[in-house]
């Protein structure tokens, strides 16, 4: 019987992949406890299993050959779902196992007890498991030794995964050492006597002498307050008294001292033992030095402050440098455009088709960068939205048709499973698509084709880009989504940085997604992506998906006098908005190159726009922009940011602080002109 799922899956499937721990090699910290478990409790079979979405998987195992079983036979899928040692006596007349085929054949479970894995933050992971092909008792002294250990698995992968390096592996050592050499952890037992003078002890073990310096002889008989001194905590000890009054198990770090005098932290955990009855009659403590633990965290505290202080200096420097490369080239392109369509001779018509298309590639190679390294920065933040693929895949054919005559590759209309729509970003889905068939155009042969079909793959669909190019040999395929490589073709000569599949493999990542490629030397190359599927549109949704969106009709454009006020300071990007703006002559330009001088035109001459730059050299663009919206007399005129800072943070920050709008440099001259067109005189 499968078993159901917990109520926080996600959550604990998200804690599982950021510990790192399933499908790593065996490490002898964790085989250690394993054997320590099947010791203790003479048992055929002890394993660390950790549940994912469909199987069990043994980070470490005694008496079972294989790694893995399916999740729906797992005695561990059900022993997650609650906080306790799961024991089923018989699985042979238990309903939930009764057919598994673990138990009506190999190994042949009879008993199984199964501790969960249970995370700080109250998540399961798995289970540390002792198992049996006959019948088998487990007494409350077992399930508190079991829960123990299963603490002990919980703490080496949690050390694991924050200590790394030398320090994990002094750890790991340690306790390594307390498993192996003494055969469990530090275990003291004392009487239940809370009065004073307080619980004598009874029985403690080699690893207890070992971490604390004691023999059984020189502490047998007295109480637990010989490890204590001047820094021991009695507010902690005062509390787990009061849980221990109340029969509940306590877990506490407080300074001990050993024999010799010195202190060192230590991490408790005591659990009341019981009788048949259910008096506590014994306490059992499990010790261990967490010194060096403490120690650790507080360095991974210092490490994540510096982590976080140096992605703060790299947002800055995004910024910075996102700014300093598309200024050079707004004036480029922005000229440019303005020579276009002032009407010129077919070499000079040329050779501005010329030096737009290189400004384009030059600003998309720029825009390639900074998002590889917004994403290695983890600023580039992505909002899953339903986006229609018909719309998006057409959209993104007309765009790369033009690259398609010009190389005399054929585009075959899309095929399959048009009528859906995935759960991505609509920006970023036609970013990957138009990534692709360039690609599958660039890499074409003469006379080639290229076509996109739609599979639906249970919840998520399946885009593949087939192009009849002459394929990519099996040692390269593992190249192809690294940053800068480029597997060139000979006799091609192909732009590009070697950006775009690495770039486009994080964003369908980002959007839950997959992507990969399929190809074969001489028969060309199939380039696939998945992303989850929202729906299967019914017919009534799938005719209005089919329908092309409507064109936006041209904003009505004001004749009406107008004054628009720049604050800038440089001087090519004022000079290129004068030459855009000499095409309206009804609209009188002033321009400021201080952020301060900004601020008084503005208060002075009630503008009825004003365009804004992000970087001047005495008040930074944000600080204009609040001041203007603090003040009675300006607050009401519209601001256009106009800024080469591109980042997506940043635009979110201005338009909340009050931006009316924010363009991007290099300016699109046809939409900064319908900006313009849209303004009304003040007052009108």
């Amino acid at each position: 019987m499968s078993s159901p799922l917990p109520s926080n899956e996600a959550q604990r499937l998200a804690e599982l992949r950021r510990l790192a721990v399933l499908d790593t090699p065996p490490e002898k910290a964790f085989d250690a406890i394993t054997r320590l478990a099947a010791s203790l409790f003479e048992m055929p079979i002890a394993a660390v299993a950790l549940i994912d979405e469909d199987r069990q998987w043994f980070k470490s195992c005694v008496g079972l050959e294989t790694r893995e079983v399916g999740r729906n036979i797992a005695f561990c899928a059900h022993a997650i779902l609650g906080t306790e040692v799961m024991v089923v006596p018989d699985a042979r007349v238990d309903p939930r196992f009764v057919e598994n085929p673990l138990v009506t054949g190999p190994p042949h479970i009879r008993f199984y007890a199964g501790a969960p894995l249970r995370t700080r933050n109250g998540l399961n992971l798995g289970t540390l498991t002792v198992s049996d092909t006959r019948l088998r008792e487990f007494t409350p002294a077992n399930l508190a030794t079991l829960s123990h250990l299963a603490s002990l698995v919980v703490a080496e992968i949690e050390l694991r995964y924050e200590i790394g390096g030398r320090q994990r592996a002094e750890e790991s050592l340690r306790l390594l050492q307390a498993a192996a050499q003494q055969g469990s952890d530090a275990i003291m037992v004392t009487t239940a006597l809370l009065d004073p003078p307080g619980p004598e002890i009874v029985l403690i073990n080699p690893a207890f002498t070992k971490l604390t310096g004691y023999t059984a002889e020189e502490v047998v008989g007295k109480t637990p307050r010989i490890f204590q001194g001047p820094k021991t905590d009695s507010r902690v000890l005062d509390e787990a008294h009061a849980h221990l009054a109340r029969g509940e198990a306590s877990r506490f770090e407080v300074v001990n001292y050993r024999k010799d005098g010195t202190d060192y932290i230590l991490s408790n955990e005591i659990t009341p033992i019981r009788d048949e009855s259910g008096k506590v009659t014994h306490f059992i403590s499990f010790q261990c030095d967490a010194t060096e633990r403490n120690r650790a965290a507080a360095a991974l505290h210092q490490a994540k402050e510096e982590a976080e202080r140096a992605n703060r200096a790299k947002s800055e420097f995004l910024s910075r440098m996102s700014h300093e490369l598309r200024t050079p080239l707004h004036a480029i392109l922005g000229f440019a455009q303005l020579l276009e369509v002032e009407g010129n001779t077919d070499e000079e018509a040329d050779n501005l088709t010329q030096i737009i298309r290189a400004g384009n590639h030059l600003l998309g190679l720029i825009n390639e960068v900074l998002d590889i390294a917004r994403v290695e920065a983890g600023k580039l933040a992505l909002t899953p939205e339903p986006v229609g693929v018909r719309d998006t895949l057409e959209e993104s054919l007309s765009l790369v048709k033009p690259l398609a005559s010009q190389r005399g590759v054929r585009l075959e209309p899309p095929t399959g499973d048009l009528n859906c729509e995935v759960l991505s970003s609509a920006l970023r889905f036609k970013q990957v698509m138009l990534n692709l068939l360039s690609n599958a155009v660039k890499y074409n042969v003469k006379n080639g084709a290229v076509s996109v079909s739609c599979q639906k793959v249970e919840d998520r669909l399946r885009i593949e880009v087939a192009d009849t190019g002459r394929g990519i040999s099996a040692e390269n395929l593992g190249r192809l989504f690294r940053p800068f490589e480029r597997l060139e073709v000979r006799d091609t000569v192909t732009e590009g940085a070697g950006l775009g599949l690495s770039l486009s493999k994080h964003l369908v990542e980002m959007m839950g997604g997959k992507i990969g490629v399929e190809s074969t030397v001489g028969n060309g190359s199939t380039f696939w992506v998945e992303l989850p599927l929202v729906q299967c549109t019914s017919d009534a949704t799938a005719q209005r998906l089919q329908q092309p969106i409507p064109s936006a009709a041209e904003p009505p454009r004001s004749s009406a006098p107008r004054t628009l006020l720049y604050i800038e300071d440089n001087l090519s990007n004022l000079r290129l908005v004068e030459r855009i703006l000499a095409r309206r002559p009804e609209v009188t330009l002033m321009s400021a190159m201080q952020g301060s001088m900004g601020l008084e035109l503005a208060q002075q001459h009630q503008p009825d726009l004003i365009l804004l730059d992000l970087h001047l050299p005495d008040l930074s663009g944000e600080e204009v922009l609040r001041r203007l919206r603090a003040d009675p007399a300006t607050r009401e005129i519209p601001v256009v940011m106009i800024s080469a800072d591109a980042t997506a943070d940043r635009v979110e920050r201005l338009r909340e602080a009050g931006a009316a709008q924010y363009l991007t440099k290099p300016i699109d001259i046809r939409q900064f002109l319908a900006v313009v067109d849209a303004v009304q005189p003040l007052g009108a």
